[in-house]
């Protein structure tokens, strides 16, 4: 690690309200070092919403799952809401087996929570081990064509004897090394376009990559993604709701330049690393790109 850059990773070992593990250190510290085997204990605990809308695949079902059928009636097919932070997850884990995070749990014993959340308690797992850890929110390809691109949360952990930042996805069993020949956990860069990537080859109509975008448009769902990914790098790992409050017009009611601020801000995010101080001045100076609204209700102030 450069000298010059202790200041940057040492970053990612601070916790934020979302990655602190609070009460379950000792528990955490007990789990295994090799960082796959984390990812895949991870991926043990959870059952990703998308399971419960499609066509159940009996593949999973006998080699990861259990039979989805089974799962209770009474629970959320979605239970984000639930489980924003990481002490929630892991009460919620241990709730449904107390036995700890087992391998390949059954669907009834685990919580169903998507990718953002799976990033977040990926990212507390490895702060709480002295591994620099941060979430990245962007677009990913989950085959290996890159023909399309979907919304998606993952994370980058320093690898101290490589020397850099490693892209990982613990957010479902992918069976990349079956698949394709390299891991979930040391994904080639290819794999994932960052949500600076996506709103400037947007905006300046140079982006060859497919996106697949929740929003009917384009720009607005990226744009939601440029933030979740600037507050990440700020360790700040905002839920999926919660956005600028001056964006709540949506971007047709901005002028141009401030359409040109948020270039300026993507310009930064494209290279964190070298742009961190330029960066954290936007965090702590810019108001308008932190204080923020979930869905229309200011989290910050009871009245405008």
């Amino acid at each position: 690690m450069k000298e010059n850059n202790q200041n940057i990773y040492q970053r990612y070992l601070e916790n934020s309200v979302y990655t602190d593990v609070g009460n379950y250190k000792d528990f955490v510290l007990s789990l295994p070092e090799d960082i796959p085997a984390i990812g895949m204990l991870i991926c043990g605990q959870i059952t990703h919403p998308s399971m419960y809308f499609t066509e159940p695949s009996s593949y999973l079902e006998e080699a990861y799952y259990g039979k989805f059928a089974s799962y209770p009636k009474n629970r959320f097919k979605n239970e984000d809401e639930l489980y924003i932070t990481a002490v929630a997850m892991i009460a919620g884990i241990l709730r449904l087996d107390k036995t700890g995070f087992t391998k390949n749990r059954d669907v009834t014993k685990r919580i169903t929570v998507s990718c953002r959340q799976a990033s977040v308690l990926f990212s507390a797992v490895l702060k709480a081990k002295a591994i620099p850890c941060r979430s990245r929110a962007g677009f990913m390809d989950f085959g290996d064509s890159g023909d399309s691109y979907m919304e998606h949360w993952v994370n980058e952990y320093w690898d101290f004897k490589e020397n850099r930042w490693v892209l990982a996805d613990v957010d479902g069993y992918y069976e990349y090394e079956q698949r394709f020949g390299y891991s979930q956990f040391d994904l080639s860069r290819r794999k994932f376009v960052t949500a600076s990537e996506a709103w400037l080859g947007l905006r300046r109509n140079t982006l060859q990559k497919k996106l697949d975008v929740f929003s009917p448009i384009p720009l607005e769902g990226v744009c939601e993604y440029l933030f979740m990914d600037f507050h990440a790098l700020m360790n700040n790992e905002i839920f999926y709701s919660y956005q600028p409050l001056y964006l709540r017009g949506g971007l047709q009611a901005l002028c141009e330049s401030e359409l040109q601020e948020l270039d300026s801000l993507a310009e930064l995010l494209a290279n964190p690393d070298e742009n961190m101080e330029q960066i954290e001045r936007l965090w702590t100076e810019n108001e308008k790109f932190t204080i923020l609204t979930n869905n229309t209700q200011n989290i910050y102030y009871d009245t405008l």
